[in-house]
């Protein structure tokens, strides 16, 4: 058992070590996008865009499968789980435990993309701000 709460945890830190790097570079960004050149913004929302279509499928997968997970989680009642439990039904437990951990797993996957989708608006709307300064 121990061992499965292991593994879950250390795929999770994984993930959000990298979601972690991902909001210091946006942090960055946003730090420096007062004193950079319009070009080089615009070169920054290029690069997040081609990042954000590489992770698009994974994205909406991941909003798909947390759907159908949401879905199995209110099918399942705690009067279900209870009986299960005490039932000792390991068959639907280890069931129930997997869909959790898919759950959790999408749940950081969306998160994930949705920080990548507010880097792009980020840099999208300092370079809208950058062409209004510059009609000024």
């Amino acid at each position: 058992m121990t061992t499965d709460i292991d593994a879950l945890g250390k795929k999770l830190h994984t993930k959000l070590d990298a979601g972690l790097e991902q909001l210091k570079t946006m942090k960055a960004h946003l730090d420096t996008a007062p004193k950079e050149a319009e070009d080089i913004i615009k070169g920054k929302l290029d690069i997040v865009r081609e990042a954000l279509e590489e992770k698009k499928q994974a994205g909406e997968a991941a909003k798909a499968g947390l759907e159908a997970l949401v879905k199995e989680k209110v099918d399942e009642t705690k009067a279900s789980v209870a009986e299960w439990k005490e039932k000792r039904d390991t068959k639907k437990l280890e069931k129930r435990a997997e869909r959790a951990e898919k759950y959790a797993e999408a749940v950081v996957e969306v998160a994930l993309y949705s920080a990548l989708e507010a880097e792009k608006a980020i840099l999208a709307a300092v370079a809208a701000r950058i062409d209004a300064e510059a009609a000024k």
